[in-house]
């Protein structure tokens, strides 16, 4: 890429607010790949990345569905630039928001990021405006991607994996709490539910929780949803919901029967 086309200022905000304007981020489609120059960037697979969720439609939905949480004239951030910020960050493979702090050195990060990479404290107080209905929002788009691929197929039967996963932490983190951690005894943690469509191999529900988090009854909202969406999807296609010893309550069991042509397979543990 030539360096001409790359630049941006990390924290400029304040100049661009003065000026009115906002961070507008680039068409990644049109981006031309020259020889390979180290120097330049160290992230050059988000370009073609960026295309990628581009042409899925990523883009357009977030700034359909978040738009509302940042809506003032005045805005240089909008919500929807800086999510598309944030998957471009873990996509090139920084786990943490604070690895912003590197990648904002970085060319073709800073030009994918709109040309001016926001300051921590800006994404930090821009996630803190998330509500309940934003992460509804975010969580229904996991869905519909995941259960995009099950459309058109022809399939007797549709299984759901659903199951909760250890995430140890390493920091004070908002809701990370001891809990089942075969690894880090006693380390903070989450302990998110995850819905996966077998057949596809793909998300279809997530939902974060704090460390100390059983599974069960608790939790039957999240199951009956993701069982609801995948009907919509299936119509009258068997649905098997694959689940572990940890959800066997009346609730839950009670939960997924009333769903129509529903089986339950439950592993031990």
């Amino acid at each position: 890429m030539r360096r001409d086309v790359v630049g941006g200022k990390r924290g400029d905000g304040h100049r661009l607010q003065r000026e009115s304007r906002r961070v507008r981020r680039p068409d990644a489609s049109r981006i031309r790949v020259g020889r390979v120059d180290a120097s330049l960037t160290a992230v050059g697979g988000l370009a073609a990345f960026g295309a990628f969720l581009r042409n899925l439609g990523v883009d357009a939905a977030l700034a359909k569905r978040f738009r509302r949480l940042k809506s003032h004239g005045s805005v240089v951030y909008p919500m929807a630039t800086q999510l598309r910020m944030l998957i471009d960050v873990t996509a090139a493979g920084e786990p943490r928001v604070f690895g912003l702090e590197s990648l904002a050195a970085d060319p073709l990060f800073a030009m994918l990021a709109g040309g001016s990479v926001p300051s921590l404290d800006t994404v930090y107080r821009d996630l803190r405006r998330f509500d309940p209905k934003a992460l509804d929002a975010l969580e229904t788009m996991v869905s519909d991607h995941g259960l995009a691929e099950l459309e058109g197929l022809s399939l007797a039967e549709v299984h759901i994996d659903i199951d909760s996963t250890v995430d140890p932490l390493f920091g004070s983190q908002e809701g990370a709490l001891p809990g089942p951690n075969p690894r880090y005894h006693g380390r903070p943690s989450y302990h998110p539910l995850i819905a996966r469509a077998a057949e596809v191999d793909t998300i279809i529900g997530a939902r974060l929780r704090p460390g100390d988090t059983s599974f069960g009854a608790s939790d039957v909202d999240f199951v009956t949803g993701v069982i609801r969406d995948t009907r919509a999807k299936v119509g009258g296609t068997l649905i098997c919901v694959r689940i572990d010893g940890a959800a066997d309550c009346t609730e839950m069991m009670s939960a997924i029967e009333d769903g129509t042509m529903v089986t339950i397979i439950q592993a031990a543990g």
